[in-house]
């Protein structure tokens, strides 16, 4: 009896082992057999692409010059290196004419600030994160004092959610020196639309303006009813999980698919890239294709350190009190 249960567990692992070994011979079948069929398809498509992009593509900046005077040169330094997001939102409430002032007080004139599109398709200067702006009115909006929300606030004026023509207006009187980087929140046809609309119609602002995405298809539209403004991506990883990251050749197709199909196809001049997947050699990808890298967010002074002497690229930051010159004449 005993015997007997033996021989018929030894016979129960023996059939389990092989069709164990069975299903792991089929997948691998599968997987080559699918591997076979898939590479000649995606080659042929990324070919495809690739000819496509030719036709569609957008001329990337009418004026380089232009660009490079909006960005300021190095002879410029240290003014040069920060953009102060959100007109450093750090020092002074986000998004106001004192966060501006005080940068342009203190020889800044690169500015990153937020753009939003109300419930009633006003344009305004807001965090849509804090203010939910696409579900508020602009008389809504005009009613609550941003400055108190900042830690410092007391410090301040009372302050209103300005409209990008307020803005404007704001801009050519106390600073007309000043470029402005204008980052899209809301990336919808009817953004856009208002957009291109108030870009055709004021001029000035247009000339100083540099309009920021996420989203591609948004500047590509903007560009195209639009070809004068010079536009930028806010590029971010989408690669969420860790087995895409950690591959070399899917983040590589990754970057290459931006850096040489979405670039020159929508026309962008610069990108903003995180800094912790920022290197030299990324940089110089970049460059190689005619668009001007810009890392973020960057305050530590260590670390604006690094990339003012060893990367020699412009970041974003939310304080210019951390600015490594600012700290040695403290």
């Amino acid at each position: 009896m005993y015997w007997r249960w033996l021989w018929l567990g030894i016979k129960m692992i023996y059939q389990l082992l092989c069709c164990s070994l069975s299903l792991i011979f089929f997948c691998f079948n599968v997987l080559w057999f699918f591997c076979n069929l898939a590479i000649p398809w995606c080659t042929l498509t990324l070919l495809v692409v690739c000819v496509a992009s030719k036709f569609v593509k957008l001329q990337r900046s009418p004026n380089e010059k232009r660009l490079l005077s909006l960005l300021s040169t190095p002879d410029d330094w240290p003014s040069y290196w920060p953009i102060a997001n959100r007109g450093a939102g750090y020092d002074a409430p986000e998004n106001s004419k004192a966060a501006i002032k005080k940068c342009l007080a203190r020889g800044y004139r690169n500015l990153l600030l937020d753009a939003g599109l109300t419930s009633c398709g006003e344009i305004v200067i807001a965090n849509p994160q804090k203010l939910d702006v696409a579900h508020r009115t602009l008389n809504d909006l005009q009613q609550q004092n941003i400055t108190e929300q900042h830690p410092m606030g007391c410090q301040f004026e009372t302050e209103y959610v300005a409209t990008l023509k307020q803005l404007s207006e704001f801009l050519e009187a106390e600073a007309p020196s000043a470029t402005l980087f204008l980052r899209l929140h809301d990336n919808s046809p009817r953004m856009i639309d208002q957009m291109q609309k108030f870009m055709s119609s004021n001029e000035a602002l247009t000339q100083r303006t540099i309009v920021i995405s996420r989203s591609p298809l948004a500047i590509y539209q903007l560009r195209k009813l639009q070809p004068d403004i010079i536009c930028g991506l806010w590029h971010e990883t989408y690669l969420s999980l860790s087995i895409l990251k950690s591959s070399t050749l899917i983040t590589s197709i990754y970057g290459a698919i931006f850096r040489n199909i979405i670039a020159p196809v929508i026309g962008i001049s610069v990108v903003f890239l995180s800094k912790d997947e920022f290197n030299l050699h990324i940089a110089d990808l970049w460059r190689n294709v005619g668009v001007r890298p810009i890392v973020y967010m960057v305050n530590s002074p260590n670390e604006k350190r690094y990339f003012q002497k060893t990367m020699k690229t412009q970041y974003l930051t939310d304080s210019l009190r951390s600015e490594p010159h600012l700290l040695m004449k403290a």
